[in-house]
This record gives structure tokens, C-alpha cells and sequence, in this order.
């Protein structure tokens, strides 16, 4: 037996809502990837190191937010030009906000989960650069943290 014409309509309209509440859905979560914070632990790395790191979250991540992270040792104090240099960066990719924390500590595998827990950011968007020779640690160890190179 044919479909009628008021068969066609209420197909249509069953049709139309679900197109409309999965493009609501979809919207909702590309907002919340691009809310998703990301971490970067600078060592007070030159602002050649932190263009790389930007430019890398700007054309390989969906998000917007970056939290910039420096962890100092007992005594140690944030590099003098650090904070002009985010400033520059900010100016420099208005796509993306940065947030700068200087907090006291040693970058590790511990740490790195505290952090996790702390603000609610998962390890795998978490990034470090090169570790020296003296990082007591290997990349595998550190649960998801990623490397920028």
C-alpha cells in the first residue's frame, strides 16, 4: 500500500526533530572540546619554545584554553622576561586563552596526576618538551603526558 501524503509529513517531521536535536547535540560537544583545558610545563622555556607549543595546540587540538605551567624550586623565582613573552603569545594567538600558574614542585608522575585530579584535565592533554638528561623519569611513565618536540 502507497504512503499517503500525511504518511510523507509525519516521516518528514520525525525526520526534521532528530536532525534538529542531533545538531544541538553536536554543538554541545565541539563547545565542550573547545573548553577542554590543555597543560603545557615550561621549564621558562624562550618565547621561540612557547610559539612552538602554540602553534602546535592551534592546528593540532581542539581547544581554546591553555594553562601554562611553571613549577619552581624551593627558592627559584619566574623568569624575568616569561610573563612579557606570554603576554606577547596572548597578543599574538587571540584564539586561544592562556592562563599562567607558577606553583612550587617537581614535575613527575605524581605530580602530574595530582594536577590531573586537581583541575579535572586529563593526562593525555598534558604536554612537557624535551626532557634533559637529567629527567628521572621516562615519557612512558608519566600516564598519558604527551611530548612536544
Amino acid at each position: 500500500m502507497p504512503c499517503s501524503p500525511s504518511c510523507w509529513r509525519g516521516f518528514y517531521e520525525r525526520f526534521r526533530r532528530l536532525a534538529i536535536r542531533s545538531q544541538i547535540s553536536i554543538r554541545h560537544l565541539v563547545r565542550e572540546l573547545n573548553e577542554q583545558e590543555f597543560v603545557y610545563f615550561t621549564k621558562g622555556d624562550n618565547v621561540a619554545n612557547l610559539n612552538k607549543v602554540m602553534t602546535y595546540v592551534e592546528e593540532n587540538e581542539l581547544t581554546n584554553h591553555l594553562k601554562i605551567v611553571l613549577l619552581l624550586r624551593e627558592g627559584q623565582q619566574v623568569p624575568a622576561g616569561l610573563l612579557t613573552d606570554l603576554g606577547v603569545l596572548d597578543r599574538a594567538y587571540p584564539n586561544i586563552h592562556l592562563d599562567f600558574v607558577a606553583r612550587p614542585g617537581r614535575f613527575g608522575p605524581d605530580l602530574s596526576t595530582e594536577l590531573s585530579e586537581e583541575w579535572g584535565i586529563p593526562k593525555n592533554f598534558m604536554f612537557i618538551g624535551s626532557p634533559g638528561d637529567k629527567f628521572r623519569y621516562q615519557v612512558s611513565e608519566l600516564g598519558g603526558v604527551r611530548l612536544i618536540v
